[in-house]
């Protein structure tokens, strides 16, 4: 039997597994290449970002259908994405009835991200599974996701059925997943190369073990089987991550649970994805903002407080009015004004992706990126039609950017088909869908 050197200890392994943000479910499915290839002009990088509480929807929507120009945006809380107007494809009438839709925020949150399958795994579990990654086949991340009321208001479920409790540390993120992978001096075998080198070794390790036992023929032929993996992962070792150059940078904040520090966390973590995907780490990432109902987070930064109305002054500034679930329900300029900070940290994320180079695909990381924004109702007042939901990025070129199209009531899981299919992962179906949406695609 092939036997590596420099094995490590099993304590030593799971310390590593942990370095690297890994569960032990995960470490079954340790990926080291992608498990889907698109082709050429299909989208190649899945984001996936959730607001809470829905938005006002007419003014949302006060776009107009068609070709967007400099000020389609201008009465929207979408307004902050204008700088990217090319790559941004806004969607009016699609509808989460039928398709996950509840007027109750936790029931909507069992339902809405998978299709309208209750407790199904969530979208952004199944595109991460569909394309794979480096080191983690999705990397969540979120803002005062941590505060959420609980589990069931929380979005993304994963392929076990459980909610996934997102990390809201951005110098967590960056130490645990980042650091070792894109290193200091670009030296030759890198870090990440080094890491998975020693998951190997302490897995051949095992399978010593194993084989040292008086075992019958048929599990003999497992064992061997799974060396020949084994086998195989070492030989690709010596293809290393192009991780690129510059731009790498350790957040300068983590999770201080300080209502005021949120936007620099919120951008932090956006930085966060956009570097993990720089360095090929992984394909697909969710950001979650908060969590469903949320009353975490006073939402009045100054970014803002120029479109809060009589709340963007004292003594209006701090009351519990400037949550974003408290404003939900009045669907007020102060509501609009929320909705605004949200695409604009979705806007920090499109410049981030925009100024780095995709060293897998070529071009840059945004234009071969498709980010999805939604939440888990409608309208601040919990309705279920026409959402505030727009998918941004270049898309490998698979998608209308640049255009406003009409979903005529479809269903969001016909978004997320359709989605899936400008990937080229050819699924015929997803969820509840019954189609896909006329004028998404090329």
């Amino acid at each position: 039997m092939n036997i590596l050197k420099n094995k490590m200890q099993r304590r030593d392994f799971l310390r590593t597994m942990a370095k690297a943000g890994l569960t032990t479910a995960f470490a079954s499915q340790f990926a080291f290449s992608n498990k889907a290839f698109a082709a050429a002009g299909d989208a190649k990088r899945f984001i996936m970002v959730f607001y809470p509480n829905g938005c006002v929807r007419d003014s949302w929507h006060s776009y107009n259908l068609g070709g967007l120009s400099s000020g389609s945006f201008d009465t929207s809380p979408l307004q902050p994405l204008n700088s990217h107007i090319d790559k941004i494809l806004p969607i009016k009438n699609l509808t989460y009835a039928g398709h996950g839709g509840s007027s109750g925020h936790p029931e909507a949150c069992s339902g809405v991200f998978s299709g309208g399958i209750q407790n199904a795994t969530t979208f952004d579990v199944s595109m991460g599974e569909a394309l794979g990654g480096q080191l983690t086949n999705n990397l969540h991340v979120g803002c005062f996701s941590s505060k959420t009321i609980s589990t069931a208001y929380m979005p993304f479920t994963d392929k076990n059925g459980n909610k996934i409790d997102v990390p809201d540390d951005p110098q967590m993120i960056y130490d645990n997943l980042i650091a070792d992978v894109v290193g200091q001096d670009n030296s030759d075998p890198s870090p990440e190369t080094i890491r998975r080198r020693r998951v190997l070794e302490s897995l051949h390790e095992n399978l010593d073990l194993l084989q040292a036992n008086a075992l019958n023929v048929k599990q003999q032929g497992k064992l061997l089987s799974h060396e020949e993996s084994l086998n195989y992962y070492q030989n690709i070792l010596t293809s290393s991550l192009n991780v690129g150059t510059g731009n790498y940078s350790r957040p300068v904040i983590g999770m201080t649970g300080i209502e005021a520090d949120a936007e620099q966390i919120a951008k932090e973590q956006m930085r966060n994805i956009a570097m993990a995907m720089q360095a090929n780490i992984t394909n697909t990432a969710s950001f979650q903002f908060m969590g469903a109902q949320d009353e975490s987070v006073k939402i009045n930064f100054e970014s803002i407080r120029p479109y809060m109305g009589e709340f963007g002054v004292d003594p209006r500034l701090y009351w519990n009015e400037t949550r974003s679930h408290v404003s939900s329900h009045n669907e007020s300029d102060l509501f609009d004004a929320q909705t605004r900070w949200f695409n604009m940290m979705v806007a920090y994320l499109m410049d981030e992706l925009s100024v780095r180079a995709d060293t897998a695909y070529g071009g840059t990381l945004l234009d071969n990126t498709l980010i999805l924004v939604m939440s888990e109702v409608g309208g601040g007042n919990h309705q279920q039609d026409n959402p505030g939901i727009y998918v941004a990025g270049g898309a490998g070129g698979a998608i209308r950017v640049g255009n406003a199209i009409d979903a005529a009531g479809a269903g969001m899981s016909n978004l997320y088909l359709s989605i899936a299919q400008a990937f080229g992962l050819g699924w015929s179906y997803y969820g509840n869908s019954f189609g896909t949406i006329n004028g998404f695609s090329v």
